[in-house]
């Protein structure tokens, strides 16, 4: 065997495995234009991803991607992907976190509307109600009695515009000299910059308040 190994292999006790590093030609860029001819009026509700964990927890977190493969609506003239979701049949004690995930490149643009049973809108949200939660822009909200799913279509005003961001964190280099190794850990200030795109990623978290329930 050759002892020369390509960059994006590895030896192990099985033989030679793919080990390649992901390029930028692998990283999902963002979708500035959408363009379809066949999109709703409205949303179909039939067949919503379930927001209702199997088993009671304290948080459940669902991802769905979103794009040209997706539904599709038209809306003041303007095409875009949707998603529905439905919400918990016992929402007396859950929190909704629903909203548009960060990739490496991009954030999908969310416009997120609760509805009813029959697919009449309950209430929207203002931008002022999105922040960035963690890795996600999102909204948060109580489900009332009323309330049956939650759709997330795309914001075409919020296309094309930039977030950037820093990532504080800490990095650890091993370097060995002779028998002995050392750790040498230095500060890492990362920025980021994402653009927010017609395509991507909604993140939905569902946090159960009542503890006996969650355990």
């Amino acid at each position: 065997m050759s002892r020369i190994l390509s960059a994006c292999a590895v030896l192990t006790a099985g033989g030679l495995t793919a080990a390649c590093a992901t390029t930028a030609a692998d990283i999902p860029q963002p979708a500035l234009q959408f363009a379809r001819a066949d999109c709703a009026a409205s949303p179909s509700l039939a067949g919503p991803i379930g927001l209702t964990p199997e088993k009671e927890r304290v948080s459940h977190l669902v991802v769905a991607p979103v794009g040209t493969a997706s539904g599709c609506l038209a809306r003041d003239g303007k095409a875009g992907p949707y998603v529905v979701f439905a919400l918990p049949a016992d929402y007396d004690d859950k929190t909704i976190t629903v909203g548009g995930a960060l990739e490496a490149t991009r954030i999908f643009a969310p416009s997120v509307a609760v509805l009813d049973a029959s697919g009449t809108v309950t209430r929207t949200f203002s931008r002022e109600d999105y922040l960035y939660r963690g890795p996600v822009y999102s909204v948060q909200f109580r489900p009332r009695q009323n309330e049956t799913y939650v759709l997330v279509t795309s914001d075409p005003e919020l296309v094309g515009k930039r977030y950037d961001s820093v990532s504080i964190g800490t990095n650890t280099t091993t370097i060995c000299t002779g028998y002995t190794c050392s750790n040498w850990t230095t500060g890492v200030d990362a920025s980021q910059s994402r653009v927010f795109s017609y395509e991507g990623t909604v993140q939905v978290a569902v946090y159960d308040t009542d503890i006996k329930e969650g355990r």
